[in-house]
């Protein structure tokens, strides 16, 4: 039926089997004063006993002030004495029409508003439905699918998202044609000319027993929430990502530069192919760079997209992922002087001995390094240098211009490491938070491995081909000005051409004026990058992946770090030359807090929907099933609303991990594919209809995306994004209907996965509003890549509800390794988040390095470690010696 929604059951899941039932948070409206209740009754005995029982049932029914509808009929005396007749019409109180249940002659009753009238027989009337109770919690659930399933043959569809109290409830919306039939037995319906179209034995048990509705009430309202629909998906957009079918849909994209990610089913060892094939099919496109499977390419219009995804190996293709800020700028009031903080982690005392990151080579990577040019020689130190690594993404090699949302996010971590580290030789390092491989470049500029990244590989490519075209381009235009030159004369044919021929060779010295300025800068910035970041010690990254990129330290460049930071094994070998000493990487921890949620995937009562907490946990306040976890939006002060403002836009993405099947290694179907969807409450308060009635706003569609794959493991994403049109209160339900039965028992496939969901609230600034997750959340859920990698130093913030783990398959990677300060003022403004405390960290972690500390975790011989705040112990600087100099 059109005008109802889809059917989606969400249950409770302190009502699983044998778990005892949490008490109903839901709001409701009162009844009418008045309602019309219909009464089917049963008396089965002989004449004089049943004018005993029928006599006692008025009294009774007249206690409660039941007025029967048909008293002043003529025969309506009679009835006592009829042996068939069960049916009794009238009017009670509201709050007395389930109490017309508590006499054992009565079947069952429907009742209504007094004044409501019915819609035409096709339209759709919402109705509650009471069942029959007294069942094992199994079987009860059993009870309540059947019948609904009996319903549907009916017309009945079921609401969404109710509160079914012990499965005793049923909510949905039936034609009111079929209304009367829900005070008859349920199990003779829908009936033929004769006999049911469903014999009774035939019906399954426990349905089959009795008849399973007690009560039907019939809601006052008739208007219905459109079914949602969501747009078909296209073959040729299988392999795409919600956010990427968005993007092409858009106007501005037709003909523009398109920036994708290309996900493969294998590890490209060699671009060079790649680059060489895109090249020669692809005009104008370019590789800018990769991780592991994972290619950022660059394509000169939208409409290329279609033809990459046919390209071999491809398996996918999205946008390129955003890393998340951690840092939060503000006025000043609620921080610590970053004087108080040096003092509290007794990096003073190092300051005073002499330590103080001389000799220290240091990075640190943000996405936005706006006014800190300004601070050089007073609040960052005299060798401070900056770098912008957007500078090779484009084809003129002019960096990118600043994000609104991210200004100069990247300057108070700067901050605080100078003011840990005040002569560390300090390089700022801007990267594109789109460009995870970015992380890898600057990796291997700092070890000397690189001379042209992938990037200027790309750039030079395209210059070339460019001087190539040029060096064409010129000599035509030479000959052709030689030429016209070669006659004088006034006639206006010559002196046209004269005058085309000079237009034609100015043209020409422009272009190649321009090209020497273009490669001057491709020269200059390849020179900038690879002796400014050789030799550094220490590299410290505040931003952080929360999705895109495989969790858990599988990706590449998680694994990279933890490779990296423990070495080659020892070797003596004569001859060989000693390796370069592993780097040190500093690395924020999530700072998105209650907007990601991980954990395992719960679903004891076998409904197909997750279960966001364990059985028999305490539901919120707000919430009514565990399979509902409602959203809010959270101020930078931390308060959270309930509700989603208009204009607000969502991106969803849930990971998880799966072991690959060994009888269909090359499968990319999930074992258990999670489908992500939203809902919004009707009426919250409860005022007009009841606050358990939700409407389905957006769904995620098409099958999920593989990133990653290897012989034994599928690593799995589905995204939903969803623009908020009426503000509300919205809630997110996961559904898996699991993978079909197999044909075989010997191929049934039975997995244990572990989610984790993130919000990204798209467009909003560092200090905006965000939406997170309001009835369950899980701290447990991970710091985000690459601060799961096991060989860095992962640095949280020293405020409640951060995340921490390696990740939801790693439960038992202790992350974060240190924190740092929540909050550090400097002067009239402040700033907070891990990436502040990670940059304070830092700058401690260049004393350690200047001190001769050995090791990924150069804390670990201080014996600060199990995520406690940076303090030196007393007795470590104790026999600390005095450092090289002391500052004056």
């Amino acid at each position: 039926m059109p005008h109802a929604p889809a059917r989606l059951t969400l249950i409770s899941a302190a009502l699983l089997a044998l778990a005892a039932p949490a008490p109903a948070q839901v709001n409701e409206p009162p009844r009418p004063e008045k309602v019309k209740i219909e009464i089917r009754y049963r008396i089965r005995a002989d004449r004089d006993e049943r004018v005993r029982q029928y006599t006692d049932l008025q009294k009774f029914l007249a206690k409660l002030g039941f007025d029967d509808a048909r008293k002043n009929e003529p025969d309506y005396d009679l009835e006592v004495f009829e042996p068939t007749a069960e049916r009794m019409t009238g009017t009670i109180a509201g709050a007395k029409a389930l109490s017309v249940l508590d006499n054992p002659r009565v079947q069952n009753v429907l009742f209504e508003p007094a004044d409501f009238v019915r819609p035409d027989a096709d339209k759709p009337v919402a109705v509650k439905l009471g069942l029959r109770g007294g069942y094992l919690p199994g079987t009860q659930q059993q009870l309540h699918h059947q019948t609904v399933e009996h319903l549907a043959q009916l017309g009945f569809v079921e609401s969404l998202g109710y509160d079914t109290r012990g499965y005793t409830l049923v909510r949905g919306a039936l034609p009111s044609k079929s209304v009367d039939v829900l005070v008859k037995d349920l199990r003779y319906e829908p009936s033929g000319w004769f006999v049911p179209r469903t014999r009774v034995a035939q019906l399954p048990a426990p349905l089959s027993d009795r008849n399973p509705i007690r009560w039907a009430e019939v809601l006052p309202h008739t208007e219905f929430a459109a079914p949602l629909a969501p747009p078909a998906v296209l073959p040729a957009q299988l392999k795409y990502s919600a956010d990427l079918r968005a993007a092409l849909l858009a106007p501005a994209a037709k003909g523009t530069q398109f920036r994708v990610e290309v996900i493969f089913r294998d590890r490209v060892e060699d671009l060079q192919p790649l680059k060489i094939a895109l090249r020669g099919r692809y005009a104008g496109a370019s590789v800018d760079g990769a991780i592991g499977n994972i290619v950022h390419v660059r394509l000169p219009r939208a409409e290329l997209v279609e033809l990459l995804a046919q390209e071999p190996g491809v398996i996918g293709l999205r946008l390129p992922r955003q890393g998340t800020e951690t840092v939060t700028t503000g006025t000043g009031g609620k921080g610590e002087a970053v004087a108080d903080a040096l003092k509290a982690s007794r990096l003073d005392e190092l300051h005073k001995r002499g330590y103080t990151g001389a000799g220290v080579k240091v990075v640190l990577i943000g996405s936005d390094f706006t006014g800190a040019e300004q601070l050089i020689g007073t609040e960052l130190p005299r060798r401070t240098k900056v770098l912008d690594l957007t500078t090779e993404l484009a084809p003129d090699l002019i960096p990118f211009k600043s994000d609104p949302t991210r200004v100069g996010t990247g300057v108070p971590a700067a901050k605080a490491l100078a003011a840990a580290a005040p002569d560390a030789e300090l390089v700022l390092v801007r990267i594109d938070p789109g460009c995870y491989f970015h992380l890898n470049t600057v990796l291997k500029l700092t070890r000397g491995e690189l001379e042209y990244t992938e990037a200027l590989q790309s750039r030079l490519a395209e210059l070339s081909s460019r001087l190539s075209a040029f060096e064409d381009d010129r000599d035509r235009a030479i000959a052709a000005y030689k030429t016209a030159f070669a006659d004088l004369t006034d006639n206006e044919v010559a002196v046209a051409q004269r005058k085309k021929a000079k237009a034609d060779l100015d043209a020409v010295l422009t272009r190649e004026r321009e090209l020497t300025v273009l490669s001057g800068r491709l020269t200059g910035y390849q020179k900038d990058i690879t002796r400014t970041l050789a030799g550094a010690q220490v590299i410290v990254n505040t931003l952080v992946w929360e999705s895109g990129y495989p969790l858990d330290s599988v990706n590449e460049f998680a694994r990279t770090i933890d490779a990296r930071a423990t070495g080659p094994a020892h070797r003596v070998v004569k001859g060989i030359p000693a390796k370069p000493a592993p780097h040190v990487w500093v690395q924020a921890a999530s700072a998105s807090g209650p907007a990601v949620w991980g954990g395992p995937f719960l679903d004891a009562n076998r409904d197909g929907l997750m279960e966001f907490a364990p059985p028999k946990s305490k539901l919120p306040d707000h919430s009514w099933s565990a399979a509902l976890n409602f959203l809010g939006t959270r101020a930078a002060t931390g308060t959270v609303a309930p509700e989603l403002a208009a204009g607000s836009k969502l991106r969803i993405v849930v990971q998880w991990r799966e072991a690959t099947n060994p009888n269909f290694p090359e499968a990319d179907t999930p074992a258990q594919p999670l489908t992500l969807r939203l809902l919004r409450q009707i009426d919250p308060t409860g005022t007009k209809r009841s606050s358990d009635e939700l409407a389905e706003e957006a769904r995620s569609v098409s099958v999920p995306q593989v990133i990653y794959r290897t012989p034994t493991l599928l690593v799995f994403e589905q995204m939903l994004e969803f623009s908020v049109a009426t503000p509300g209160r919205y809630a997110l339900a996961v559904d898996s209907p699991g993978a079909p039965d197999a044909l075989l028992p010997v191929l049934r496939r039975e997995v244990e996965i572990y989610p984790r969901i993130a919000i990204d609230t798209v467009g909003a600034g560092v200090g905006d509003p965000k939406v997170v997750f309001r009835s369950f959340t899980s701290p447990t859920a991970g710091v985000g890549t690459p601060g799961d990698a096991l060989g860095a130093i992962t640095v949280g913030a020293d405020v409640p509800g951060a995340l921490v783990g390696g990740g939801t398959g790693l439960t038992l990677r202790g992350k974060p390794d240190i924190l740092g300060p929540g909050t550090l003022n400097f002067g009239p403004q402040s700033a907070s988040g891990s990436g502040v405390a990670t940059g304070f960290v830092g700058g401690a972690t260049a004393l350690m390095v200047q001190l001769g500390a050995a090791g990924p975790n150069v804390f670990s011989s201080t014996g600060i470690d199990g995520a406690k705040k940076i303090q030196l112990p007393p007795a470590w600087l104790n026999v600390l010696p005095q450092g090289p100099r002391v500052r004056q």
